[in-house]
């Protein structure tokens, strides 16, 4: 049986109340589901090709027919917003699934092992955290070549040693508890604990480092 601290349904939904209720909730709340409705609606339409050039009609200004301008390619910049939505969201959630799918497991590992595991995973961390994610960014380019994977793979090593942090400092939280006591008692190794027990109970932790790295991820 998994031992969970949930939030009970009737909290929740006040939860939910208070939220929407709470005019800088609401507003970053329209603005992040506008991005989002953009960059889905830029898969099927855009009002004119990101590619196409015409240099007649270079650097215009907002108009019925360009809402935002053109650049100085002539190209329609709210198009290219709508695109840009896109790929910036692509790859945020590329970067943060791979910081979860990596980081997470690491530092659930090093709670749960402890000693020279949990002091290698920490050290290698640190390794990764002495190199500032644009510089990683700068060395992947050089090495493989530019491109949106190898921006992905930098902003996904930086997000790894961030969960992996919050995984570790979450689960050591949890492995004192007594339903984990009761779970060893049970015969239940380390790893089922983990899977069973302390994931569960740190899933609200990851989610809020989750929303962050991706703010982060459309950043960088």
């Amino acid at each position: 049986m998994t031992l969970r601290f949930d939030i009970p349904e009737e909290n929740f939904a006040d939860m939910l109340v208070k939220a929407f209720t709470n005019r800088s909730f609401l507003t970053g709340f329209v603005i992040t589901a506008l991005v989002a409705a953009v960059a889905i609606v830029s898969f099927f339409w855009t009002p004119f090709d990101v590619t196409r050039l015409i240099i007649a009609d270079k650097t215009q200004a907002p108009s019925p027919t360009h809402w935002f301008g053109t650049d100085h390619f002539g190209r329609d910049i709210f198009s290219m917003i709508m695109v840009g939505a896109r790929n910036s969201i692509a790859v945020a959630l590329v970067a943060v699934g791979i910081g979860i799918g990596v980081g997470v497991p690491l530092g659930a590992l090093a709670a749960a092992r402890g000693g020279v595991v949990d002091e290698a995973v920490m050290r290698l961390n640190d390794l990764v955290f002495a190199f500032p994610a644009l510089l990683s960014a700068i060395m992947i380019t050089a090495i493989f070549g530019p491109g949106a994977l190898n921006a992905i793979i930098a902003i996904g090593i930086f997000n790894i040693p961030v969960f992996a942090r919050v995984a570790r400092a979450g689960a050591l939280a949890i492995w004192p508890r007594e339903f984990i006591l009761a779970a060893r008692a049970a015969g239940k190794g380390k790893t089922l604990i983990t899977l069973e027990h302390v994931l569960p109970n740190i899933v609200t932790l990851l989610l809020v480092q989750g929303t962050i790295q991706f703010a982060l991820g459309i950043l960088a």
